[in-house]
């Protein structure tokens, strides 16, 4: 399927498709700050409670996401393709507006804001896709900032092959903390 248009013109879409995508979470040693990071592209956090706007970075000029450009925040129809997310540390559904490209597997938007999230152990993310995701137990601080959920069994592995641990985090708390910051619900079931 090649990239189509789902809103043409200067008639955007002012009523949000849902979609689904993962993020990986940046924030303080002690889990009380925390934003969404995208796994690729623009490094920048999606800014909480503002809605997040697509840029392009090429030269050209052209409405954002342009059909012969890769612009755009990015979502997939379902979560199964998710299953593939480099370090995912939380699963979600993205409402996505404005300029709106469907593709293959999903779409890129000019707009997009967090729906519903929780926070995911990417272990099981990619053993056993989103369906089978464990409830995550604690949260570990790496370098730079970034903060990995965790699941008790994966956590176990992790300890028994050396994965440097120092700190740990309750993820309900870091959770509540996330859906605080963004104003959202958590994401009950997949």
């Amino acid at each position: 399927m090649l990239d189509t248009l789902v809103a043409p013109g200067p008639d955007v879409l002012t009523e949000p498709i849902v979609a689904w995508r993962t993020w990986t979470l940046l924030g303080s040693r002690d889990g009380d700050q925390v934003r969404l990071h995208p796994l690729f592209g623009r490094r920048q956090a999606w800014p909480p409670r503002y809605p997040a706007r697509a840029s392009c970075s090429r030269r050209g000029r052209h409405a954002v996401p342009g059909l012969d450009c890769t612009c755009g925040w990015y979502a997939m129809h379902d979560h199964e393709g998710l299953r593939r997310s480099r370090d995912p540390a939380v699963l979600g559904t993205v409402a996505l507006w404005g300029r709106i490209v469907e593709h293959r597997f999903g779409f890129r938007a000019e707009f997009a804001y967090p729906q519903r999230l929780r926070l995911v152990c990417f272990l099981c993310l990619w053993s056993s896709g989103a369906g089978g995701v464990r409830g995550c137990t604690v949260v570990v601080p790496r370098h730079g900032g970034r903060l990995v959920p965790l699941c008790e069994p994966h956590l176990d592995l992790c300890r028994r092959y050396g994965y440097p641990i120092r700190r740990l985090l309750g993820a309900p708390e870091v959770e509540q903390t996330l859906l605080s910051t963004y104003a959202v619900d958590v994401l009950r079931t997949v």
